[in-house]
């Protein structure tokens, strides 16, 4: 077999491996897109129980697929979280966010998933929750909001609207806190003209539930 035969050969055999693994990927950013309107949609389900119970909630869609959600149980007490889905696809290594089926060590794109990230300015810069999504429909999430758990993407409205009221129930706690949660100063720098311009002092929330 001549150079240019063999180049050739070994061309399509990766062309062939290329639109595999982008299918795949694809597969998972579509399932991760699902879940993403109806873990959206039962947040915004929630708000609106949120309002008929007295707190002022506000739940608003964003470019680039995100929802915002801004949380007040009175003066000076509030707290914000948005969601948003990434683009593309990767494996995950994490055990709590991995499939059942997979392992750390198998970067195969069969096993890939995309991602559903929540921010909130109260935890921090960082994610403070993360979804992993796959092709098959299996979800997973760890984070700040609702320690560790899981689900599939067909399960009923009343499995995702529980789960959303779960973390509703923390952005409540991080703007004023209930009976399962309580607040310590937090260690971290502080300086006169933070204390001038009405800065507030490091908080942390801690949940005991």
């Amino acid at each position: 077999m001549g150079f240019e035969e063999g180049a050739r050969s070994r061309l399509r055999r990766y062309r062939g491996e290329a639109d595999r693994s982008m299918q795949l990927m694809r597969e998972a950013e579509e399932a991760a897109g699902r879940f993403s309107e109806r873990l959206f949609a039962g947040l915004e389900y929630v708000a609106a129980l949120g309002r008929e119970a007295g707190f002022e909630v506000e739940a608003a869609r964003g470019v680039g697929g995100t929802l915002s959600l801004r949380i007040s149980a009175g003066a000076g007490a509030a707290s914000e979280a948005t969601f948003g889905l990434l683009e593309g696809a990767a494996a995950e290594t994490h055990e709590d966010l991995m499939h059942e089926e997979l392992s750390s060590y198998v970067l195969e794109p069969s096993g890939y998933s995309g991602r559903i990230l929540g921010f909130s300015e109260q935890v921090g810069e960082e994610p403070c929750q993360v979804f992993a999504v796959y092709a098959d429909g299996v979800w997973r999430t760890r984070g700040v909001f609702v320690e560790k758990a899981r689900g599939r993407l067909d399960d009923p409205d009343e499995v995702i609207n529980g789960f959303c009221l779960r973390i509703f129930g923390r952005l409540i706690d991080l703007a004023a806190p209930t009976g399962g949660s309580g607040r310590s100063w937090a260690e971290g720098p502080y300086a006169l003209a933070d204390l001038l311009d009405r800065i507030g002092f490091p908080i942390r929330t801690r949940w005991f539930r």
